[in-house]
């Protein structure tokens, strides 16, 4: 389908729905959601939620990237992104099959060194060098599983399903779905031989966070739910990062429930988080951001994707982002906090949290769906041409 680089999700969604010989009615009813509604979001009057654009997409028989507009291909181009992401796709080609090295891998400690320089990118949302750096890990990973035993074959697993995990992230991030399943598939294949529960609940975490694409809620809940139930007595080399694993899961059932509609059911979840962040405080064990801080940080993008403008900007104003915290959490913070500003008509303070968010996580903005989303709105509703939107538009590529 043709792309157009100042269509909206909303005229997206317009688009596909003509060429699927549907009216505005038979979308509602395919997508569970109201006519006046869908209507509104077609025009560009309310925003098109996440929830709203996953039901269309799942209705519509497309992907929610394609309502979306990802991948991004113009700006993947101009940042060389595009010729990094084709390396990848032939690593995952490889997961279980030992290759005819003349050289022996390095030990699965020195591997894992650089392991844990791609998850500290990855939290840090600085995508190119990770990028760079995995097919290589994989590979290394993968023979290194296949020449040692022991410890040291169980820490070449623990390598691989943490490069997966890193290729999953940056994959779904740049609107990669299908690079995204290939890599959940590959980490749950890893994560059970690497014998660390923390993997496997990792693997329901981002597993969960497939059905917020699909609209299949209900599965997200049960995943999460079951990931739950298995951690309850397991042993841990880790057992602090459990902890934070748990509170996570608490969290991707509290923004499921929030798309869902059921608030009752997000407020329950988020306290169940809050109360462990509580006991457990800051920590970012399993490469994950855990503890207080993103649990207000969740309750604040909760709010803005029910379209509860106000009260994302009222849970907002308690939510202090410590120094040197998670570049991508903080990044996203201040994106979903830019979107309630600008749909609750306050278009200065949302172009700065747009720019708190670019300054803070310039590649994780830059190819963010709800940054565009957010630029577009703004233009709509400026009566006066701002050049600081101009310019700003102009970097993400509208």
């Amino acid at each position: 389908m043709s792309e157009r680089i100042e269509e909206h999700a909303g005229a997206r969604i317009a688009r596909i729905r003509k060429q699927r010989g549907l009216t505005q009615q038979g979308l509602a009813m395919r997508a569970h959601v109201s006519k006046s509604l869908l209507s509104k979001v077609e025009c560009g009057q309310k925003p098109a939620s996440p929830g709203l654009v996953a039901a269309c997409a799942r209705a519509l028989g497309v992907s929610a990237s394609d309502l979306l507009g990802q991948p991004y291909a113009e700006e993947l181009r101009r940042d060389r992104m595009d010729a990094l992401i084709q390396p990848i796709r032939e690593g995952l080609e490889n997961w279980d099959i030992a290759l005819d090295w003349e050289t022996a891998p390095r030990p699965a400690s020195l591997i894992w060194a650089d392991v844990q320089r791609a998850l500290e990118q990855r939290r840090q949302a600085q995508y190119t060098g990770m990028v760079h750096d995995l097919p290589v890990l994989i590979d290394e990973s993968v023979q290194a599983v296949h020449s040692s035993t022991g410890e040291e074959q169980r820490l070449a697993y623990e390598c691989l399903a943490e490069t997966f995990r890193c290729v999953f992230t940056v994959a779904w991030k740049l609107g990669f779905l299908d690079l995204a399943t290939v890599a959940l598939d590959r980490l749950a294949w890893t994560a059970p031989r690497a014998d660390e529960p923390g993997l496997a609940a990792m693997h329901s975490f981002l597993r969960a966070q497939t059905t917020l694409s699909s609209g299949r809620y209900d599965v997200g809940l049960r995943v999460v739910d079951r990931a739950l139930r298995d951690l309850d007595g397991q042993e841990s080399r880790r057992p602090a990062g459990i902890e934070a694993m748990r509170g996570m899961l608490h969290l991707r059932a509290a923004t499921i429930a929030g798309r869902m509609k059921d608030r009752d059911h997000a407020d329950a979840r988020l306290a169940e988080a809050r109360a462990l962040a509580r006991a457990t405080g800051e920590l970012p064990d399993f490469g994950v951001t855990w503890g207080p801080v993103n649990v207000g940080v969740h309750a604040v993008a909760i709010a803005s994707e029910a379209d509860d403008f106000g009260r994302a900007i009222e849970l907002a104003a308690n939510v202090r982002i410590p120094r040197g915290w998670t570049r991508s959490r903080a990044g996203h913070h201040w994106m979903d906090l830019g979107r309630a500003h600008a749909w609750a008509s306050r278009p200065e303070q949302a172009l700065d949290c747009l720019n708190q968010a670019r300054r803070i996580a310039p590649q994780q903005t830059r190819y963010h769906p709800t940054v565009r989303e957010t630029v577009l709105a703004l233009r709509r509703q400026e009566q006066t041409r701002s050049s600081s939107l101009a310019q700003y538009a102009e970097w993400v590529g509208i």
